[in-house]
């Protein structure tokens, strides 16, 4: 190890380094030369109260038509947590642990600890599905969980319902609704695509879409069509018109950085899309790759199965034009604004999409080790009318906190960009349970306001 080059290149990104003898290397000075090439993007920092002290958030987040911002939370092995920020007041409240409201806390069971979907409002609720994973000790019997639910939270009191169960085993990773239909499709972890009709708080499985490591988000376009991808840029879509699940046998997503052979099975979320939002004003979607960070625009009504345009990559500058295999794995934290013709993306400059989670075979400079940088957040735009990219920089707090990697994203009505994720942290009576030792972290929300 040579402190001299990691201090150098260290304070360039005007970070903070854990040295292994205890050397650390305090936040250089706003000027560096990084910030002066990126001036980054300075930002709004709320945090999340409560005792739970949650340790992450995977996509999660909506900003409903009151204006309000709904966050799902999670902690491996504990529960999932539901809050509500208002922006006019600046309060954030916790409406509910879901381990409570599913009445699992203190029962010695398996829990619901997870909220990892996209959520939707209708009739004044904010629907969402839940899941479980490895929420309880291996001690405690799986069958002791009392299955994964819908739920749902009104919006003008807060109070959060717990509805019909979806399955016994298995929550959703993916999520979109049907408003015509009043349906909600949910995509679980085992592969299977759920339904959920809400007049009848009733789900049916209709059946398996994926084998492998699923999708992270769904969409459903303006006719309740509902598209999902998996490994090898596969695609399948679910006709609104017929209930048909049906493969897209023609067309394939890009992607060139996925798992060569199952003899070696690996998680693959690198060969299909990670984020992606249906765009209203134009009727297509817009996605991003999970391995090279690659936007780009699906017009599911072009030809007989849809056509993919490749925009351009969205990674961070110093992983542009080289390598795929060498890009940290693309985040969820992906937004469109309808009002200004925008995508906003926060890719990590180290690190991968999970939260203490590196890949090994990143290009890192002389002296430093892979593991010994945080997964510092960068801002990215992509302006849709004149398809320019534009770097806006570190993400960084008025008191000087780094942002560690975002989870999701969304923008409000008045163009504000909201995204929820890991912050630096040093209080350790702040810092998230169970906190990452090497680079501790609170999650928290975050606001960019873009220049007028």
């Amino acid at each position: 190890m040579k402190p001299f080059i990691v201090f150098l290149w260290w304070s360039v990104l005007g970070g903070v380094i854990d040295v292994p003898g205890g050397w650390v290397a305090r936040a250089a000075p706003v000027a560096s030369a990084a910030e002066e090439k990126f001036p980054g993007a300075r930002i709004t920092f709320h945090g999340f109260p409560g005792p739970d002290r949650p340790a992450q958030m995977w996509s999660s987040m909506y900003v409903a038509s009151n204006g309000r911002v709904y966050i799902g939370l999670c902690t491996h092995g504990d529960a999932a947590s539901f809050y509500e920020f208002d922006p006019d007041t600046e309060k954030m409240r916790l409406l509910a642990n879901l381990s409570e409201v599913a009445r699992e806390r203190g029962r010695g069971v398996w829990t619901t600890g997870k909220i990892h979907v996209q959520m939707q409002e209708l009739d004044g609720w904010i629907y969402f599905g839940a899941l479980c994973e490895d929420n309880g000790p291996p001690a405690i019997d799986f069958n002791s969980f009392g299955g994964v639910h819908w739920y749902r939270a009104e919006m003008a009191t807060g109070r959060v319902e717990q509805l019909g169960r979806i399955t016994r085993y298995w929550g959703l990773l993916g999520q979109a609704m049907d408003k015509s239909r009043r349906l909600i499709y949910g995509l679980a972890e085992d592969g299977r695509l759920y339904r959920y009709h809400i007049d009848d708080d009733w789900t049916e499985d209709l059946g398996r879409v994926d084998d492998w490591d699923i999708c992270r988000t769904i969409f459903a376009d303006d006719e309740g069509n509902v598209y999902g991808s998996y490994s090898g840029g596969h695609l399948w879509k679910l006709e609104a018109a017929t209930g048909r699940i049906i493969d897209r046998e023609l067309l394939r997503l890009p992607v060139v950085n996925t798992s060569r052979t199952m003899a070696n099975p690996m998680i693959d979320r690198r060969g299909q899309w990670r984020i992606i939002e249906w765009d209203p004003v134009e009727k297509v979607a817009y996605g991003i790759v999970g391995g090279s960070n690659e936007l780009f625009r699906f017009d599911v009504n072009a030809g007989a199965e849809g056509a993919f345009t490749m925009l351009g990559e969205m990674c961070a500058p110093p992983f542009r034009g080289g390598s795929p295999f060498k890009i940290p794995g693309a985040t969820l934290a992906m937004a469109l604004s309808p009002r200004e013709r925008k995508i906003y993306y926060l890719p990590v400059l180290e690190g991968d999409f999970d939260y203490g989670a590196v890949k090994l075979d990143l290009k890192l400079p002389e002296g430093v080790a892979p593991g010994q940088l945080p997964p510092l957040s960068f801002m990215v735009t992509y302006d849709l009318n004149t398809g320019r990219r534009r770097d806006v920089g570190l993400l960084r707090t008025a008191d000087g906190r780094h942002a560690y990697g975002m989870g999701g994203a969304k923008v409000d009505a008045r163009g504000r960009v909201w995204f929820v994720g890991a912050f630096e942290e040093r209080d350790p009576a702040l810092a998230a349970r169970p906190g990452v030792g090497r680079f501790p972290y609170r999650m928290g929300l975050g606001c960019f306001q873009p220049a007028p």
